[in-house]
């Protein structure tokens, strides 16, 4: 079991150091748990829908969300961690739930 949950995670710490350099691009991000505000005035697409399609698209555990916004335009960050241990980046628009 050692074996197993060692490599996992250090992929997930990977995946959250990956997480954290990609949210330095677009600066204006909000954690998971304070986007319902912004995502009910703008009318965004449902943070939970988006949540659960990316879950069963990548077939992963989501080990970081957030919502962030540029110049107008906002999109959904998640980090993955994959079934065989694999960090995925995936950016969805938030306004139409579209990868």
């Amino acid at each position: 079991m050692w074996r197993i949950l060692k490599p996992t995670t250090i992929a997930a710490v990977a995946g959250v150091a990956l997480m954290a350099t990609s949210q330095a691009a677009l600066s204006n991000c909000l954690p998971w748990s304070a986007a319902g505000p912004v995502i009910a005035k703008n009318g965004l697409v449902s943070a939970d829908v988006v949540y659960q399609r990316v879950k069963a698209r990548t077939g992963g555990k989501i080990v970081n969300a957030s919502l962030c916004e540029d110049s107008g335009h906002f999109v959904y960050k998640f980090v993955v961690l994959g079934p065989t241990g694999e960090v995925n980046n995936v950016t969805v628009d938030a306004q139409t739930g579209q990868p």
